[in-house]
């Protein structure tokens, strides 16, 4: 005897192939009863309305369908959205055709219906499994659906769909999905040419809704575009202007939503950054080869053997000069000829009139100018986890642009010469962050402009020989720096674990009074991880029964013990009426949430700070550290059973929601440092980025003692710390290529 699901699927998708069948046939059934005299239909479209006929005649009679076609299929595909939820009958509902039939749907409806089935879809691909069989064809249809409709409730589902798709690449953990990606909804884009200035403008539309979904769905093509692509893709988005629209979200204080939204948004950004930066400007390849000549014709320099050297580089190889900065050193070079070439045409030139040990060397200067950009924003560790809005990140050119104006100035009105340069970059290093501790210049690009380039030298000098007097000098140099970048990474792993091993020992967590009174057993779907059932609440908890013995137990439970398996795959818990003994072993929790399918981590505190820690610089004060708040943030506060202070909670979003709509698992901690362990180890066991200012702390405090310790060393051995960074020598000939120096 077949299960009900697969009754049920059955069922279901004989009723939506009618249903769609039926539809289909009435488009054309006008055209049959009116048929124009002049008109003749070939014989296969002839043969095909008679049979669309037929198979109208035949529904009409059914009484299940009765003649209202349209009211009943959007009575299927609403209960469709609510049974897809359910593994099982998603499976049968795939293993009998029914994503062919739930996409012809998609393609023949419109409103509420469309909402309906497109909402069908989305549950179904929250299975990971079984839609690897998408057309390319309907891809284009979603990604014009989402580019044409205005409707939210069409446009919301159509672009989860696409973000699926779009993380369906080869990151992805079901190898059998892993046939989307980018490089698919390009195509589909390039159908659609209006659907990237659709959604860049829809980060001004006053639908809040709306304006969410476009930036999420940015977000995700943007985290998963392809390097081939990365480039197209970002000078698209610059060409929309999306970077003012950007800029008017993060200044018209956003809702907490829409807040993590853009810090992601930002934190990405950076990413790709860092990943343009480690990429080598490489001779064997044109599009480098075509930068470095045009910076050169622009300039006037003509094509002989020390033209290269009049552009202010150190060597003819200016591959090797870009060594530091990759590909977004030449980029950022390029952007500054691109913003004026009659001016820097005529820099060019000056600096070649004047002796050689007075020129101020502009290749060097625009590669030192991108380096401490990239120190300042974190680009050059690649943790882009900041929490706070940092504006001038979206004018990242324009920003370099400033800087190396900066140290322009500054070389002239030191009247340095080429031996001062290094003295001249930590003069402009220590106005960049005090121009960047500056709210108005951190958030305005003519602010920073001002602080940069409006204040008398006299006066920047002074302050800097104040902060010599207030910091060793030591802790600004290059080799300082690099040594922190290195020891922060290992710190960060060290408190990674350690927050991954508070997860591996458990903890017991509240049970407040109205979750209590719901506490019961899970069910079997549930037990298998999915916290999924028939009467799931919010809590992620099953609703209580009708029995009073039943009630009665629930009232008495008043802990949970939550526990992190060693395979590192699942949360087992249980819950108890007291807290003895101190720990349970795995093998008492009965109930479990599978780790994969959490998709999101939701915090509920009044007190938890967004402050986060700083990255890694040259000075002795960290700069606030970024780091990526998850998603639908919300404040609350609870009370501890047994504490009248107030207690942070957690609750953990899963992907598989259960049939009432409903699919969380909520924590109340019982201190404000086991809501650091818990919702740091969850975010960095599933690779996410940390949220709260004591973890962030911790990082920051082993950094520096680090350094310190590494600093006590050196002294101890009557080291020299270098005040600039030390040449590679060649390697010497004969050792092959598989000699290299380390660092």
């Amino acid at each position: 005897m077949e299960s009900t699901a697969a009754m049920e699927a059955e069922q279901m998708i004989k009723r939506l192939s009618q249903l769609t069948d039926k539809s289909n046939s009435n488009h054309t059934s006008d055209a049959d009863r009116t048929p124009v005299a002049t008109d003749v239909q070939p014989a296969h479209q002839q043969e095909d309305t008679e049979q669309g006929a037929q198979n109208s005649r035949k529904y009409v009679q059914d009484p299940l369908l009765g003649g209202k076609d349209d009211k009943v299929l959007k009575i299927a595909t609403f209960s469709l959205q609510k049974y897809l939820k359910e593994r099982e009958f998603a499976d049968e509902f795939l293993s009998r055709g029914g994503l062919q039939s739930l996409c012809e749907i998609i393609r023949s409806t419109s409103g509420n219906t469309l909402a309906y089935a497109l909402n069908s879809l989305t549950s179904l691909m929250e299975h990971d499994h079984g839609w690897a069989t998408l057309e390319i064809d309907f891809i284009t249809y979603i990604v014009s659906i989402v580019t044409h409709k205005q409707l939210v409730n069409v446009c919301r589902p159509a672009t989860a769909i696409l973000i699926k798709l779009i993380c369906a690449d080869k990151t992805h953990p079901n190898p059998e999905l892993q046939c989307y990606g980018f490089s698919v909804i390009y195509a589909a884009i390039k159908k659609e040419p209006q659907f990237l200035p659709v959604l860049v403008d829809r980060l001004q539309s006053q639908d809040y809704i709306l304006c969410l979904n476009s930036l999420s769905l940015l977000n995700a093509m943007l985290k998963h575009v392809t390097d081939d692509l990365r480039g197209w893709f970002t000078s698209e988005l610059y060409n929309f202007d999306m970077r003012k629209n950007i800029l008017r979200l993060m200044t018209e204080h956003p809702s907490d939503d829409l807040t993590a939204h853009l810090l992601e948004f930002q934190s990405l950004l950076i990413r790709n950054a860092h990943r343009r930066r480690r990429t080598q400007v490489s001779f064997d390849n044109p599009e480098h080869v075509d930068s470095l000549n045009y910076i050169a014709q622009v300039a006037g320099l003509r094509d002989d053997e020390n033209r290269w050297l009049h552009l202010g580089f150190t060597t003819e190889n200016p591959a090797e000069e870009f060594q530091q900065t990759g590909l977004l050193g030449l980029e950022n070079m390029c952007a500054y000829v691109k913003s004026n070439e009659a001016s820097f045409k005529k820099m060019i030139s000056n600096q070649n009139n004047v002796e050689n040990h007075r020129r101020c060397p502009f290749g060097r200067a625009s590669v030192e100018a991108t380096e401490l950009l990239c120190d300042y924003w974190g680009i050059t560790n690649g943790y882009a986890t900041a929490i706070d809005f940092q504006p001038l990140v979206l004018y990242y050119d324009a920003t370099h642009i400033i800087t190396v104006q900066t140290i322009f100035h500054f070389f002239n009105e030191m009247a340095a010469t080429s031996a001062d340069f290094s003295r001249v970059l930590d003069l402009v290093r220590s106005q960049l962050k005090f121009a960047m501790r500056s709210a108005d210049a951190n958030r305005c690009l003519a602010d920073f402009e001002k602080s940069m380039l409006g204040l008398p030298y006299q006066t920047i000098r002074e302050r800097r020989i104040r902060e010599l007097e207030w910091a060793d000098d030591l802790l600004g140099r290059e080799a300082i720096t690099n040594l922190r970048s290195r020891i922060y990474k290992d710190s960060y792993d060290i408190v990674r674990q350690q927050r991954i091993n508070c997860l591996l020992q458990g903890a017991w967590f509240a049970l407040p009074n109205k979750q209590r009174e719901r506490s019961n057993t899970l069910t079997d779907r549930g037990a298998q991880g999915n916290l999924t059932g028939p009467n799931v609440s919010p809590e992620g908890l099953t609703s209580p029964t009708t029995s009073s013995n039943t009630n009665e137990n629930a009232l008495s439970i008043r802990n949970r013990f939550v526990r992190l398996s060693t395979n590192r795959k699942y949360l087992h818990y249980g819950d108890f009426t007291d807290r003895h003994p101190s720990s349970k072993d795995i093998e008492e929790l009965k109930e479990r949430v599978d780790i994969s399918t959490i998709k999101e981590i939701q915090l509920h505190n009044s007190r938890v700070s967004r402050l986060g820690p700083p990255t890694p610089t040259g000075d002795q004060s960290f700069r606030p550290l970024s780091t990526r708040l998850p998603s639908n943030v919300t404040i609350s506060t609870i009370k501890s059973p047994t504490d009248s202070t107030e207690m942070p909670s957690f609750t953990i979003k899963l992907s598989n929601t259960s049939l009432s709509g409903h699919s969380s698992f909520t924590f109340h901690c019982t201190s404000h440092a086991q809501f650091s362990e818990w919702t740091d180890g969850l975010n960095l066991l599933l690779d996410r980025p940390i949220t709260n200012k004591v973890t962030a702390e911790y990082i920051n405090t082993l950094t520096e003692i680090g350094v310190k310790i590494k600093l006590l060393s050196i002294g101890g051995d009557h080291m020299e710390v270098p005040t600039s960074s030390l040449e590679i020598p060649s390697i010497p000939p004969g050792l092959g290529e598989g000699f290299f120096y380390l660092e």
